[in-house]
């Protein structure tokens, strides 16, 4: 082999590695590579398996509810339509195929459950005043009619005639049934057939009422919680309640009778689903619980009117607000009793359960609008995601899927069959600076495509570039330099299941490199430790700030200059690496005088010389003073020693005396103050014993710099 080939060989190494080292300190990357992270996209048709994979779903479409701040209930008829009970006007609309209409109006603030009776009744349980309405499911709907001109003014006629209507027993479609006595919350409703009774989970005395089919309502069971907030049919007689405060369930066997199946963590048991004698549970752990403890009844029965008035006031509130997320598990209780959690929900409370007939279960949260399917082996997926923040209410097992939301209220249908379209869109990523956007890589199966898009602003908008062109194989990300990048994954759908999965994205970028700044530079002499006095020193300590923005590794250089001259010198070597905000500087052999620090941060430890950036900041003009000051002249006379303090630069700081090596004792100058460089000082001597003596005056400067003069007298 010749020298040249070999020459050549050793430079390609050369390069090589200062690329590599280069990528280290400046290349960086997203990796989108965990169930977390990609769940924290858009889903859009596709759903991502806790096992870390993005794969197609199901396909929703979105029917409006106009002017409905939540949808809270929902019930599938046999026939295949939907009923849905809303907020904050107590409405139940009517869903046949994309068709919504309003039903029935109850006249209450919120529409909490729906239950088949018998025939073609409904019963519609409500709050905050406690009551249970009949509908006809068969009845007409509410026929369209166009806005009032005066809008404010019809709204002020429908508050008076709620009012004057209060005692009525029929609304819109809606005939009162039953009242539960001291019952504020109906919060679930369950339909007997066999018994022919309608049962209702209540609150805020923890009651369950079983209702005949006169609507005569009497205490079936009576807990300690607050509120009890759901109910399940058990078969057998058995029914399953679960409560606040402790997040008990129940099995009510007979009136009065009731045994605790299992005591959860948590305060809150928000939803129930029966299957094959196993009951899902959904156990929540809300930061403040929901309701106060259950209050002490009278012996009357009546509540004090104070209570009443301050309960009636939040009455409205608690009713439709939205409340804090909190923590949600899903439980699992077999017929012997035994439970076992099966799921943890990392994104706030579960507040619907649905066994899907084929061993999962639905599990709906209220805090990101998601909907998960979850295995009994522990295994789940974010099967749906909405753009609304609480899922309330779901059936998703009949031939018509469909489910309600809350925040705003929204009704969804879910497409039979695979998505047509399965789309994931990551989250805005954030690059922290202009950056320019390398390559985008992926792992996955089967057909996946790829588009990006990028700005300048946390949410994307008007101002982002349009969805780049398609990439069907790794390469550059063709998106134009900006600090925020999207990623947009296409599935291809139609294919057996599993065939198309993405397990992960990676984007490379380089961020523009931010110029550090040097702030707030200050020079004072080292102090001593501890609680010692401070003496005089030619070290200095310097110190400063730096406002880092990219958090690159810095370097520091330090000069001096006389204050009036522009030049400086280095106080450090150039092979001195300086990586610390602090210094400490040996002065001796610099003259004494005013001078300025200068500080220059530069960032070219971790990028390319024609890359680095640097800032430099001066410190204010600070005194350098390692000479002490002198005494002259001292003299005795007309017992009084007299002299001079003298400094290079001043001002003279304390003048003290000791006799005979005594403790040094204060004395002041001539015209009392110490404000000049030169001061004369005459030092009155107290009455002294016959006999030689030794007189010790002593000076110090601004910086502790001392100097000591000693005269010897004879008192005769």
């Amino acid at each position: 082999m010749t020298k040249a080939p070999i020459r050549a060989l050793l430079m390609l190494a050369l390069v090589a590695g200062l690329a590599g080292a280069a990528q280290a300190v400046s290349t960086r990357q997203f990796s989108l590579d965990s169930a977390g992270v990609l769940s924290a996209g858009k889903l859009e048709g596709t759903a991502v398996l806790s096992t870390g994979a993005v794969i197609p779903s199901v396909e929703t479409r979105r029917l409006d509810l106009q002017n409905v701040g939540i949808a809270r209930s929902l019930l599938v008829l046999p026939d295949g339509k939907a009923l849905v009970g809303t907020g904050n006007d107590g409405k139940v609309f009517i869903v046949v195929g994309d068709d919504v209409k309003e039903l029935a109006d109850t006249g209450e603030l919120l529409v909490t459950s729906l239950v088949q009776g018998p025939g073609g009744r409904v019963y519609a349980g409500t709050l905050p005043a406690g009551k249970i309405f009949e509908i006809d499911a068969r009845a007409r709907p509410r026929p369209q009619v166009a806005a009032p001109a005066d809008a404010k003014k019809a709204d002020t006629k429908k508050v008076d005639d709620k009012k004057d209507d209060s005692k009525k027993d029929e609304v819109w479609n809606a005939k009162l049934f039953a009242e539960p006595k001291d019952a504020e919350h109906i919060w679930d409703l369950l339909y007997d057939a066999g018994n022919k009774t309608l049962f209702a989970a209540t609150g805020p005395e923890g009651q369950v009422f079983a209702i005949d089919a006169k609507g005569k309502a009497e205490v079936y069971y009576d807990s300690d919680a607050s509120h009890v907030m759901s109910l399940a049919g058990g078969g057998k007689d058995t029914l399953y309640a679960g409560t606040s405060d402790d997040a008990l369930l129940l099995a009510l066997t007979g009136p009065g009778r009731a045994d605790v199946v299992y005591d959860f963590e948590g305060n809150e048991i928000t939803s129930l689903s029966v299957q094959d004698g196993r009951i899902a549970v959904a156990a929540n752990l809300f930061p403040k619980a929901p309701a106060a403890k259950k209050p002490t009844k009278k012996k009357n029965g009546a509540k004090d009117q104070d209570d009443k008035k301050s309960d009636d006031k939040t009455k409205a509130k608690a009713a439709t607000s939205r409340p804090k997320p909190g923590k949600g598990e899903l439980w699992v209780v077999a017929p012997s009793g035994r439970a076992r959690k099966l799921w943890a929900s990392s994104e706030g409370h579960i507040t619907a359960l649905q066994w899907t007939g084929d061993e999962a279960i639905y599990a709906a949260t209220g805090k990101a609008g998601h909907i998960h399917r979850v295995q009994q082996d522990g295994t789940h997926a974010l099967w749906i995601d909405v753009d609304e923040r609480q899922v309330l209410a779901m059936d998703l097992t009949r031939r018509d899927p469909i489910f309600v939301t809350g925040d705003a209220g929204a009704i969804y249908r879910v497409m039979p069959g695979e998505a047509r379209e399965a789309r994931w869109t990551s989250k805005v990523l954030d690059a922290g600076f202009r950056s320019r956007w390398g390559e985008l890589t992926w792992r996955g199966r089967g057909g996946l495509s790829f588009q990006t898009r990028a700005g300048n602003t946390e949410k994307p908008d008007e101002s982002w570039s349009e969805w780049s062109s398609v990439l069907t194989r790794p390469g550059p990300v063709r998106s134009p330099a900006a600090r925020f990048l999207q990623v947009r994954a296409r599935l291809a759908t139609g294919r057996k299941a599993g065939d198309v999965q993405l397990y992960a994205v990676q984007a490379y970028y380089l961020p523009t490199n931010q110029s550090p700044t040097v702030q707030q530079v200050t020079v004072q002499p080292k102090k001593p430790k501890g609680k010692a006095k401070p003496r005089a020193t030619s070290t200095y300590k310097i110190e400063w700030k730096v406002d880092n923005p990219d958090k690159d590794r810095l370097r520091y250089r330090l000069h001096y200059r006389p204050e009036g001259r522009a030049r400086g010198r280095e106080i450090l070597r150039e092979t001195e690496i300086l990586t610390k905000t602090s210094h400490e500087w040996d002065t001796l052999g610099v003259p004494d005088g005013y001078y300025r620090v200068r500080v220059t941060a530069s960032d070219e430890l971790e990028n390319p010389e024609t890359l680095a950036l640097d800032h430099s900041a001066e410190s204010e003009p600070f005194l350098l003073d390692n000479h002490a000051p002198t005494v002259d002249g001292l003299r005795y006379a007309g017992g009084r020693v007299i002299g001079t303090a003298r400094d290079a630069l001043g001002p003279i700081s304390a003048l003290e005396y000791a006799i005979d090596g005594e403790d040094w004792k204060p004395m002041n100058p001539r015209d009392a103050l110490f404000d000049t460089r030169v001061e004369a000082f005459e030092l009155q001597l107290p009455k002294l014993d016959k006999g030689p003596h030794v007189i010790a005056v002593r000076a110090s400067d601004a910086r502790n710099n001392q100097a000591t003069s000693e005269i010897w007298i004879e008192v005769k």
